[in-house]
């Protein structure tokens, strides 16, 4: 199942991939030490034994990241003629997952999006993600457009399965953001490919035509963050808090910030989630502008490799898998960015690499090993 990683294949590691990989979370390490400072904390790892250090949030993470170098280096040993052989199987066992976290799932903050697997609590959909990519990298390149250059609207009815099915059972979590985000990457796999301008325009008109359906079938609260991101101030102490909160932090960071832990919003915990979905916010608060150039630097450089892995990949599954892990990571960076700045309504989308989180980082880290054992692989295999 797993290919062995020959010296041939290692002459073509992609080092400044693995810089940008390395160095973002490690940034991020940098910014929750100082989220999640208490100078009298006990950290709890995951129930084997405590340590005294001054930041869990910082402590674990560093953990998760250990971890994720681990998964990575297993990614980048799995060659993508498995992953084509694998990906239905794949996509069943993410499923079946979402499908247990909907009976026996974890309640945390009125959703049910995990499992709790010993002391480890395990986000199922977070997995659920590559699966998609996988499968919806498989499907599209065994079916092909029948033209030969862009796909029709019968000829989406397979996709948008493989896409509508997860998205509806991680919608009823509820997990809008994550649903969302999923349903972002195989679209964009799709339009990767092409699509008629017929079809898109039927399928812009569909959406437009549910949107007032959809949007009954969401939760209030679902509802109300979507209406204060118009006006924040109708709801301060409500709905709009996050928004305000995290608006006056990134605001107060001007250009060089206010200092390391000298952010008072982080520090008088004022602003909310502020290891998790709202890091980027601690980060702007400290290190200002500045500071939040650097790290979109750093994302950019990383997308920059990614693509071009993607583009020189031998074979239509390999680039389309490559792709969409690339399309994954970007929405994420996107939408949480523009979440904490006021430009997007509040959907719990972490920072890839950055926000705290077990689940999120190992995924992310096994796709890039995958990113990368593609490029690694490039003069070796093709996708049958």
């Amino acid at each position: 199942m797993v290919a062995r990683i020959r010296k041939g294949v290692l002459s073509n590691f992609d080092w400044v991939f693995l810089t940008f990989a390395l160095l973002i979370p490690l940034c991020g390490l940098v910014v929750l030490f100082s989220a999640g400072y208490d100078a009298e904390g006990t950290v709890d790892l995951f129930g084997l034994l405590s340590v005294n250090f001054p930041s869990s949030a910082c402590l674990k993470q560093a953990t998760y990241i250990l971890l994720g170098m681990v998964v990575m280096g297993i990614g980048m040993a799995i060659s993508s003629q498995t992953l084509h052989r694998y990906a239905f199987g794949l996509y069943g066992v993410a499923l079946v997952l979402l499908i247990a976290v909907a009976g026996f799932g974890v309640v945390v903050n009125g959703s049910r999006r995990w499992l709790s697997l010993g002391g480890i609590n395990l986000q199922p959909a977070e997995f659920m993600k590559l699966g998609v990519i996988v499968t919806m990298a498989r499907v599209l390149s065994r079916r092909p457009p029948k033209n030969g250059a862009a796909y029709a609207l019968t000829e989406l009815f397979v996709p948008a399965l493989v896409i509508g099915i997860p998205m509806f059972l991680i919608a009823r979590q509820p997990d809008l953001g994550t649903a969302l985000s999923l349903g972002i990457v195989g679209i964009t796999q799709i339009l990767f490919v092409g699509v008629r301008p017929k079809a898109l325009l039927s399928v812009v008109a569909s959406v437009l035509i549910l949107a007032y359906p959809a949007w009954e079938m969401l939760h209030d609260y679902q509802q109300r963050r979507i209406l204060v991101l118009l006006d924040p101030e109708s709801d301060p102490r409500g709905s709009g808090y996050h928004i305000t909160q995290s608006k006056i932090a990134v605001g107060s960071g001007e250009l060089f910030g206010k200092g390391y832990r000298q952010g008072t919003q982080t520090q008088l915990e004022f602003l909310p989630e502020h290891t998790t979905d709202f890091v980027f916010s601690v980060l702007a608060e400290e290190w200002g502008f500045v500071g939040c150039v650097t790290l979109l630097g750093l994302f950019f450089g990383l997308f920059a490799s990614m693509l071009r892995i993607a583009g020189r990949a031998r074979d239509m599954f390999a680039c389309l898998v490559a792709f969409g892990i690339t399309a994954q990571v970007f929405a994420h960076v996107v939408i949480n960015i523009g979440m904490v700045i006021g430009l997007l309504p509040v959907v719990g989308i972490p920072l890839p690499l950055v926000s705290y989180g077990g689940s999120s980082m190992l995924s992310i880290m096994f796709g890039l090993g995958i990113v990368q054992g593609i490029g690694m692989r490039r003069l070796q295999f093709r996708a049958g």
